[in-house]
């Protein structure tokens, strides 16, 4: 098992380089991208100033032909001070000796993931996902774990009870949630859970409760841990109706095959009770495709909190990317890809552990 790890987690590093590769061409060396940009500023408007320009594209190593500018930027020997706030000469990056050799410099591979160039300029773009990646994960998690609270339920019964109205009502409610975009599900919600019952509320029907259209937390409550809960009431539905649909149907799906096999047979023909059956018998076995589409739903959440978070107006990372990708941020946008495809690598690791733990018959050499 050891080994085993061991060998994924290479094969994940390399994945992890060619995908940050794959990553900084398309948003550099694409027509459109960057430098196109600083060209088209340095030869349309003269009122720009030249050697700002040019300091920035030597900061960000866009000053360099493509693809030297990526390995500098994965690690630049010449880049090794910068200035502090009171414009004092800093080390940053490494400077270790090896030996006889004298390694100093900084990038991606020292752990200096740049800093932003438009949103918040000069702030490290770690520091700016660091704060806001507990709200993304307070929205994540939270609706990860109520569509498994949902889910579970709701497809074993749909299984146990096939072809009942049950069972066809949960199958047409899961095909109107995997068909509805996470965007427009979150207008609907505002418009018909905030909006109109606001309303309401102040033209006298002040009996009618009404939640937030968006936004982390009130303004003056930012720190009430019980009105950030309350804001994340719409964006968090919007996420579980989507994950409770799709794990609805593969919850049921393999349950269905577990149920028909010969050894869930002889255990209704002993007598054992319908609960000993359906969960130490069926249930663990059926979970082994519903762990493949769990893990590999993780960064899947984060990808679709980026449409939650820009429709509700929710301080977290997707936004953060969202305002980026508009605002041509390179540092930021190259950083939130990189936790994305991280995420992927070990959500796909995570699963294979999880297969051995969940069926003993699983042996990984």
């Amino acid at each position: 098992m050891v080994v085993y790890l061991i060998r994924r987690f290479m094969q994940g590093l390399l994945i992890l380089a060619l995908s940050n590769f794959l990553i900084y061409t398309i948003l550099v060396a694409s027509p459109g991208g960057p430098l196109d940009q600083f060209a088209e500023l340095q030869h349309g408007r003269k009122d720009l100033n030249a050697e700002r320009i040019k300091k920035t594209m030597e900061a960000y190593k866009l000053d360099s032909p493509y693809p030297l500018s990526y390995l500098r930027w994965l690690f630049d020997p010449s880049d090794y001070t910068e200035l502090n706030g009171r414009n004092e000469s800093v080390q940053k990056g490494v400077d270790i000796w090896v030996g006889d050799w004298h390694v100093r410099g900084s990038g991606l591979l020292t752990g200096n993931f740049g800093r932003s160039l438009v949103i918040a300029r000069g702030l490290p773009v770690t520091e700016m996902i660091g704060n806001r990646v507990g709200n993304t994960l307070a929205l994540t998690v939270s609706a990860l774990l109520l569509a498994l609270l949902i889910a579970f339920p709701i497809g074993i019964i749909s299984a146990i009870r096939q072809y009942s109205r049950l069972d066809y009502a949960v199958t047409a409610l899961s095909f109107v949630g995997l068909s509805m975009p996470t965007f427009w599900m979150g207008l609907m919600l505002i418009i018909f859970l905030a909006v109109l019952p606001k309303q309401l509320n102040l033209e006298g029907a002040t009996w009618l409760p009404y939640l937030p259209p968006g936004g982390l937390a009130d303004i003056d409550r930012g720190n009430d841990v019980l009105n950030r809960l309350y804001h994340l009431v719409l964006p968090v539905t919007v996420l579980a109706t989507v994950q409770v649909a799709q794990f609805s149907r593969f919850i049921r799906g393999s349950m269905l095959e577990v149920l028909r096999q010969d050894y869930v047979r002889t255990a209704w023909a002993k007598g054992l009770s319908q609960r000993m059956v359906i969960l130490r018998h069926a249930l663990r076995n059926a979970m082994l495709p519903v762990i493949t589409i769990i893990t590999l739903t993780l960064p899947a959440l984060f990808s679709s909190a980026i449409g939650t978070e820009t429709v509700f107006g929710y301080s977290g990372m997707g936004l953060l990317f969202v305002t980026s990708v508009f605002a041509v941020d390179l540092p930021l946008v190259m950083f939130f890809l990189l936790i994305i495809t991280t995420l992927i690598i070990l959500s796909n690791i995570l699963a294979d552990v999880l297969f051995a733990l969940v069926d003993p018959r699983i042996r990984f050499s």
